[in-house]
């Protein structure tokens, strides 16, 4: 990121900044706002749920004398929050190209999903302190992640927010059908705060989302935006940062939310904040963080560990291993007749690794995944409604493919397809 992006960092769009201001001044006043403070640094703690002290036991088994990370069973505001943590937190920074910009900061969770909740329940719900009439336009891609409908369905449901908050769906990935519905909502309630929910890369259909449109939207309409990056995580961007950071538009994303739980190998969730008043207000409003257990100092260790090496030359050769197995799966799977989702972007890094397969049937997916696993030993599972409009084999290529299994599973999708066309004829 250049100097000009890092300057802006801090600074939140629209009147979001006072608005989450007065919710965190009202829980300071009344004594109530949360910090994380280090484990480490405590002499001695009373706030662990260890009660046995078997965590504390596998801490001294696995961990050397040059990575010491005492292991207090807590949540991440009592006494799960270690130097371990922090430093998982500024490695993402750094993997995000965001390290040392003013203002830039990351928070750990138990989970992607308990990231999306928390989100959504601390910024699409008006909080005491805050305006009680303030009234809140959240917009969400039709085909976003249900985590991040979640979030959004708990913030509606909580006392105060249900005659505040109003929801847009727009239309798939469509620029277009958003900046109609942010002009038809910005024309009709003046003073209003907006935020805008999409993933980078879409979880069911693998492809992604048009991030430069909606960051040029940003121009006119001031709306919060937060991006999803769980499946672009180490996968997509020189050094593995995601989409945004592919983009060279991480300054235009003011809250990234991603997960240690898929590309990086390990566990849990994290948030990148363009500003502490967003790091503060998730700690102090995202249910989800404060009252679940702290990341495992085991987990945040083997993330650190694989963050790095996705962050270097190791990683940018998986990564390219990567896209020569999507492409050439994809073009063997359309060259044998098969409708597939070919997710990805004018650029060469945004190649997605989830690679939909078309299913004209919800019975005929069954059949096509249960017959590839009991013919051939190959799992490819099937995707149906409710979690998808439309039944589809959903592929995930690793870069650990072999060129030699990627053509196995062409070809035993070509039999597969015969032997279930040729049983709904019996």
């Amino acid at each position: 990121m250049g100097a000009s992006e890092g300057e802006s960092m801090s600074s939140l769009p629209g009147e979001w900044e006072g608005h989450l201001q007065r919710g965190l001044d009202h829980l300071e006043s009344a004594h109530l706002l949360r910090h994380t403070r280090k484990s480490d640094e405590m002499s001695a703690c009373f706030g662990s749920n260890d009660y046995l002290g078997l965590a504390q036991r596998r801490t001294a088994a696995a961990t050397t004398s040059s990575f010491r990370c005492p292991e207090r069973r807590g949540s991440i505001l009592v006494s799960g929050y270690s130097a371990a943590h922090e430093d998982l937190e500024e490695k993402i920074l750094e993997l995000k190209s965001l390290a040392g910009c003013p203002g830039a900061c990351a928070v750990l969770f138990p989970s992607g999903f308990a990231a999306n909740l928390s989100v959504g329940m601390a910024l699409c719900s008006v909080h005491a302190g805050q305006n009680p009439s303030q009234r809140i336009h959240v917009y969400s891609d039709e085909l976003n992640h249900a985590s991040i409908i979640d979030g959004i369905r708990f913030a509606k449901a909580m006392k105060g927010s249900r005659n505040n908050l109003f929801l847009h769906v727009y239309k798939h990935n469509d620029v277009k059908d958003l900046k109609r519905q942010l002009q038809n909502a910005s024309g009709s309630d003046t003073g209003s705060l907006s935020v805008v929910f999409s993933e980078s890369v879409f979880s069911m259909d693998g492809d992604i989302c048009d991030l430069r449109g909606i960051a040029q939207l940003k121009q006119d309409h001031k709306f919060l935006l937060v991006l999803d990056e769980a499946h672009a995580t180490l996968v997509m961007g020189d050094r593995g940062g995601g989409v945004a950071q592919a983009l060279g538009l991480s300054h235009e994303v003011d809250l990234a939310v991603g997960t240690l739980s898929k590309a990086v190998g390990s566990f849990g969730g994290f948030a990148v904040a363009r500003s502490g008043l967003l790091r503060s207000i998730l700690l102090n409003k995202g249910r989800p963080v404060i009252y679940s257990t702290a990341l495992p100092s085991a987990l945040v260790r083997e993330a650190l560990t694989n963050i790095d090496i996705g962050m270097g030359e190791q990683g940018s050769a998986m990564r390219e291993k990567l896209r020569k197995n999507v492409r050439f799966l994809t073009k063997a799977l359309v060259e044998r007749g098969f409708i597939c989702g070919q997710g990805g972007g004018k650029e060469a890094q945004l190649m997605s690794p989830i690679i939909p397969v078309a299913m004209p049937s919800e019975q005929f997916a069954l059949r096509t995944s249960s017959h590839l696993w009991e013919k051939h030993g190959i799992f490819v599972p099937a995707i149906r409604p409710p979690t998808v409009p439309t039944s589809r084999l959903r592929i995930a290529v690793l870069a650990t493919h072999s060129l030699k299994e990627l053509l196995l599973l062409a070809d035993a999708l070509t039999e597969t397809r015969s032997a279930v066309n040729e049983h709904a004829r019996l």
